[in-house]
């Protein structure tokens, strides 16, 4: 591979090794804690490294994209049944939350997005995914012809409040949906790019929790992403089941979203 010059960033130095094709990839691996310099784990894909530091990975990656690892830190705290389960995934891009679904066992999942060319090969190929080309937005029932007992969702450039009706037709009574919640996506053009208003995350998990509840689904558990977006912003999952009738929410997941959000805040401003 090309030599590394003096001082190099160490997502570049994966690339020039071999260890990476491209320096997506080289972000996810270190950012998932698999790159050891110097016999410390580094998860920092700018950190500066020179041509003689010992370089190395832990494993190969897990999934094929780091949101496989977002889902499983959320499983890791609260589990939800896929064996043989029927899911949806709305936003699959490369198919990290399609390939965590199906390494949990789950029987089919339906992979939506407005380009399904971008899912990995690794999960294309897989006989129990069924590839919907079309923007969510417009996704009803019959473009799949079943219900479905899960559904994922992971978008960008929209806020998944206007994904509530499509979920609603998808998913079987008392059947679960989660939420990767963006705050980005979910607040005006005013404050577009990282939120870095601690107060402002708080406002976004208490209207959407609104949103859905007036949707008559059930709020279930709250809490944030191990893993912060590409971007440098917190990001936070909603699990909620659908009841399809009025519903009253008990109070406990409301009064939980200041633990949450401070909980997120401390993590990921160590």
């Amino acid at each position: 591979m090309g030599s590394i010059s003096e001082r190099v960033r160490l997502d570049i130095a994966l690339l020039h090794k071999g260890f990476a094709e491209s320096r997506t990839k080289a972000r996810q691996i270190i950012e998932t804690g698999n790159v050891v310099v110097n016999g410390k784990v580094c998860t920092d894909p700018s950190k500066l490294i020179k041509k003689d530091d010992s370089i190395y990975l832990l494993k190969e990656l897990k999934y094929v994209s780091r949101a496989g690892y977002k889902l499983e830190g959320l499983f890791n705290e609260y589990n939800i049944e896929l064996k043989d389960r029927i899911a949806c995934d709305i936003g699959s891009s490369t198919g990290g939350f399609v390939d965590f679904l199906l390494q949990h066992g789950v029987k089919k999942v339906y992979a939506v997005d407005v380009n399904t060319k971008q899912l990995h090969p690794k999960v294309a190929t897989d006989p129990r995914v069924c590839k919907i080309e079309k923007n969510a937005r417009e996704l009803h029932f019959e473009d799949i012809g079943e219900k479905v007992d899960v559904v994922t969702v992971d978008v960008s450039f929209i806020s998944v409040t206007k994904l509530l009706k499509p979920i609603k037709s998808l998913l079987n009574s008392n059947g679960h949906a989660i939420i990767l919640i963006k705050p980005q996506f979910e607040v005006g053009h005013k404050h577009s790019g990282v939120v870095r208003k601690r107060e402002l995350h708080v406002t976004i998990l208490e209207n959407l929790l609104d949103e859905f509840i007036h949707e008559e689904f059930i709020p279930d558990y709250l809490t944030y992403s191990k893993i912060l977006g590409g971007d440098g912003n917190i990001e936070f999952f909603l699990v909620v089941r659908y009841y399809g009738e009025a519903y009253s929410e008990p109070e406990t997941i409301k009064q939980n979203i200041m633990k949450v959000v401070n909980n997120a805040w401390e993590e990921h401003h160590k």
